[in-house]
């Protein structure tokens, strides 16, 4: 059952090496196919609430003929694809840039009773780009000071949105899954985020062999490399990004700058990580998992499937 506890309140003893700050074990990208059509039972209680905050609408064909697949889909769907990868997890922060297309509880909730053991929950909403960056904010700080050993930070779009002329819209619906704790093998620094109305889509001044930037930066920073999020996801597209790059080999040994910029909020956002020249093998816990889905070698990321991932329903 999840728990609820002090910020910084330590959960067991604190890893070795933990001092230095957490690192990256894995990052996973998950993208799904349409579900089901809504039934009036599904979509009655989001109608009311919306309504209630924005007026009637008008037409309402994006959500009785969009995707339909809930932050709670991603979540059962995620847990049960990483399965023994999850162990040990006491620290669980979902982050959602748009509310879910079915009226229901909070996805950190969920996701909290689904792993075992009793993991710290949390939920980050409505903080556009940077929303991702506050969850692994919060995870550094917890796995560093020994509140936390291992973290699952998950970042999740859905695309069943009502019309938003402001809004850049998600094209598909994807989540992506990173996993931090004492087996990761890329180091994590603390993540930054600027609040500023100045220039948000300048770049952050840092020293990086290879940068994966956000759509809402352009232009080409200081020379290095530039691989770019794909478009059409907001708040996911970065990690998209990040996760091909490392599944693909991309990054030399070296510093990646992680940065993205918010289109509508005035939020800049930055986060460097550390590639190892030869990176260790993976834990047995890893290695297990990785069996178990018929992946003989697992990388510190996998590739998304070229063909979307059907959901269990």
């Amino acid at each position: 059952m999840p728990v609820l506890r002090r910020l910084e309140e330590q959960s067991g003893p604190a890893a070795p090496g933990d001092a230095a700050g957490p690192a990256l074990e894995r990052i996973v990208p998950f993208t799904f196919a349409p579900g089901p059509a809504p039934t009036p039972d599904d979509t009655s209680a989001l109608i009311s609430h919306m309504e209630s905050l924005y007026g009637p609408f008008a037409d309402l064909d994006w959500l009785t003929g969009g995707a339909a697949v809930s932050y709670h889909d991603m979540v059962r769907h995620v847990v049960g694809e990483l399965g023994e990868a999850l162990a040990d997890v006491d620290l669980a922060v979902t982050v959602d840039a748009s509310p879910d297309c079915r009226h229901q509880s909070f996805p950190a909730a969920l996701l909290a009773e689904l792993l075992p053991g009793e993991p710290l929950q949390m939920g980050i909403s409505e903080q556009g780009v940077a929303g991702p960056f506050t969850a692994l904010r919060i995870a550094h700080q917890q796995v560093r000071s020994g509140a936390a050993r291992r973290a699952l930070v998950l970042v999740m779009e859905q695309s069943t949105l009502p019309p938003d002329d402001a809004a850049v819209r998600p094209t598909r619906d994807v989540a992506v899954a990173l996993l931090l704790g004492p087996d990761g093998t890329v180091a994590v620094d603390p993540p930054t985020i600027t609040v500023t109305r100045a220039a948000p889509a300048t770049w952050p001044a840092a020293e990086a062999d290879l940068v994966v930037a956000g759509a809402g930066l352009t232009g080409t920073p200081f020379g290095a490399p530039v691989v770019r999020a794909p478009g059409g996801h907001p708040c996911a597209g970065v990690w998209l990004a990040l996760a091909e790059a490392l599944a693909g080999g991309a990054p030399p040994a070296g510093r990646v700058l992680v940065a993205d910029a918010d289109p509508v909020l005035p939020y800049r956002c930055a986060v460097t990580l550390t590639v190892p020249a030869a990176r260790p093998e993976p834990s047995a816990r890893i290695r297990r998992s990785a069996r178990a889905r018929g992946l003989d070698h697992p990388p510190a990321a996998e590739p998304r499937s070229r063909r979307p991932r059907e959901l269990a329903r």
